[in-house]
């Protein structure tokens, strides 16, 4: 890795040593990495300096360092230093469960275990880039938008003259009953900094964390329905908790996709994602008991969120994303020949007219946001539907009935 043999490591060589290896890291991240483990204050790393930083790396604890520890972190040191202190604990039972588990479950893989031709795309896959800010932009511009929308609605309906009147009249109400109140604004907003906190410029681990936590929700309306069934009070949603079923499985599909590009390798992340699901699972629970409408309310935002986050990625990394083949898990996918779950889902469209194909690695997050969209438009209809949301399937076997009954 010293190149031109001065004794220590300049930044540009630890970058394109580790991404040589298969660990990838984009610049900025051993940037702030090759700060931290330079101790004595020479201009590069030591030998010593960088066995230590590559511990820390094996461990994930570089992660917490650069969130935590280093100039301009969001706590201060008496607070960072007996969290990392716990966090790193935490991760040395997390990872010996880890390796208790191997064989058992899906495992996932660390460094050393992937292959040479993984090595070249992980390269790759460290070079992507997501800007917080351009996606909170997107977002805004993306509010500003439906609030223009909203208001041009809001004019044609007092033109009872218009012709679209009647339209109008129909988005006014729709939009207005979902509406997120400040209740849920709130936690939307502190779950959304977080995100931006822990995965900076790492795309695909904060990919994989969303993916984790993004199945909850329908996790959660799905047990409280069976509830409602069991004590008697609603008998009537068995399309709905198939819909939430498929949603729920198109979720776990994008996060097959994202294990299979190494969102899920550093513990850390593990650790962060498996208990934000539970807690978030937990809520939902209780939120959807008190208000179902409230309960699809912070669903539908968390998803419209998604959707501009992914949006942006592939602004940001379109030609990147173009040269890296799609993983096998997103061919089976969304090439599958049985695709009744993935139509089930998208309630706002009839069956079989939405038909992915999967070219690249780009075509793979595009479709990936197009899922997103699709879960938003369902959490509307959850929301506003006047009668009893029925699955698209089922929509369409009672249509042909009724066709051939004719």
């Amino acid at each position: 890795m010293d190149r031109d043999g001065s004794g220590t490591l300049s930044v540009k060589e630890v970058y394109e040593g580790l991404n040589s290896v298969g660990i990838g890291v984009s610049e900025e991240e051993v940037q702030r990495m090759v700060a931290a483990a330079d101790r004595d204050g020479v201009d590069g790393v030591s030998e010593e300096e960088l066995q230590a930083m590559m511990s820390d790396i094996a461990e994930g604890k570089a992660v917490m360092k650069t969130a935590f520890r280093q100039k301009g972190a969001w706590l201060p040191g008496f607070l960072a230093r007996p969290l990392v202190g716990l966090l790193e604990m935490v991760g040395r039972l997390d990872a010996k469960q880890d390796q208790k588990l191997q064989g058992k479950v899906r495992p996932y893989k660390d460094a050393g275990e992937v292959d040479q031709g993984m090595q070249g795309l992980q390269g790759k896959l460290s070079q992507l880039v997501l800007e917080n800010d351009a996606v909170w932009k997107r977002e805004e511009n993306r509010r500003e938008q439906i609030r223009a929308a909203l208001d041009r609605a809001k004019e044609e309906k007092a033109a009872s003259h218009s012709p679209g009147a009647a339209d109008s009249g129909e988005l006014v109400s729709k939009l207005s009953q979902t509406e997120s109140p400040g209740i849920i604004l709130g936690p939307y907003f502190l779950l959304c900094w977080l995100l931006d906190v822990l995965f900076t410029n790492r795309p695909i681990q904060r990919f994989w964390f969303l993916e984790n936590v993004a199945r909850m929700p329908y996790l959660s309306y799905s047990t409280m329905l069976a509830y409602y069934e069991v004590l008697g009070w609603w008998r009537a949603s068995s399309d709905v908790r198939l819909i939430h079923f498929a949603e729920e499985w198109n979720e776990v599909q994008h996060l097959k996709i994202m294990e299979a590009l190494g969102g899920d390798r550093l513990w850390i992340d593990r650790f962060l994602a498996r208990h934000a699901a539970i807690f978030y699972y937990i809520i939902l629970n209780h939120v959807w008991l008190f208000s179902p409408s409230i309960a699809y309310n912070f669903s539908e935002l968390i998803e419209f969120h998604a959707v501009d986050t992914y949006g942006e990625f592939l602004d940001a990394n379109e030609e990147l994303l173009k040269s890296m083949p799609a993983p096998q898990e997103a061919i089976d996918y969304y090439e599958s020949e049985d695709l009744f779950l993935f139509d089930e889902f998208q309630t706002g469209r009839e069956p079989a007219t939405r038909r992915p194909r999967v070219k690249n690695l780009y075509d793979v997050f595009m479709n990936i946001r197009d899922d997103e969209l699709e879960h938003v438009k369902t959490m509307f209809q959850c929301q506003t539907a006047e009668a009893q949301i029925v699955s698209p399937n089922s929509r369409k076997q009672k249509a042909e009935r009724q066709a051939g009954a004719k």
